[in-house]
């Protein structure tokens, strides 16, 4: 009975500390969908003391750049603290992305589904964090911070976070995670969104950037204009 007890309370121990984790995450999206992230998240050092891991958060070098990178992101720069003052230890990862629509490329991200697309009222963009029951049952799990903050490159006409200029925040906790949390904003566009960079630079192809039907038709004039010499 009484190992049957104590295995019971080590137990209940990992599953409160399984999501003891702060997430403090900053964001900047060009209208291409290209951007960069700033990633910092802290916890107890007590709770990694035996582990590199936790609730998915890796406090290992090696791991982090592993868990970040992939063909559409770059990981940039990595810094690990402990701060004495609180007995906490941080981790700041500075991510660079080719197109945020891929950043779930990334295993890092995988609990995370980005959208940027051109909408009927501008760009819209999209950032659900998926649902995470274990997590949202953690002990104090209110106490637990969830930021997440991005800069448009344009006004921002409309969101559910709380708006500053081109910047939107939204403070959200661990408890919060007992359903998917869902980032929107609509963003003032050109008509250029994510995904058209690509078919803009699509039509460039070929002789100076003229399209195929032009070049094809000055062709035929030149070979006209030759053909005409030749029988002079």
């Amino acid at each position: 009975m009484k190992i049957k007890l104590l295995l019971s309370i080590f137990l209940l121990g990992i599953f409160f500390i399984t999501g003891c984790v702060n997430v403090n995450q900053k964001g900047k999206i060009e209208k291409d969908g290209s951007g960069s992230i700033n990633l910092h998240y802290w916890t107890k050092m007590k709770n990694v003391k035996n582990k590199q891991e936790l609730g998915g958060f890796s406090f290992d070098e090696g791991k982090i750049k592993s868990k970040y990178s992939s063909s559409n992101n770059e990981v940039k720069d990595i810094k690990i603290e402990d701060k004495l003052d609180d007995s906490t230890k941080h981790v700041n990862v500075s991510i660079e992305f080719d197109d945020l629509n891929k950043l779930n490329s990334a295993s890092g991200f995988a609990k995370v589904a980005p959208t940027w697309k051109e909408g009927k009222e501008g760009a819209e963009f999209e950032y659900v964090i998926k649902q995470d029951t274990s997590a949202a049952k953690t002990m104090n799990a209110g106490k637990y911070e969830l930021v997440y903050e991005f800069e448009f490159p344009d006004e921002v006409l409309k969101t559910n976070g709380i708006k500053d200029g081109k910047k939107v925040k939204w403070e959200r906790s661990l408890k919060d995670l007992k359903e998917d949390l869902v980032l929107t904003a609509t963003v003032k566009s050109d008509g250029e969104s994510a995904g058209d960079k690509d078919k803009k630079d699509g039509k460039k192809c070929g002789l100076f950037g003229m399209e195929l039907p032009v070049v094809f038709a000055l062709g035929m004039a030149g070979m006209r204009f030759f053909s005409r010499r030749k029988r002079k």
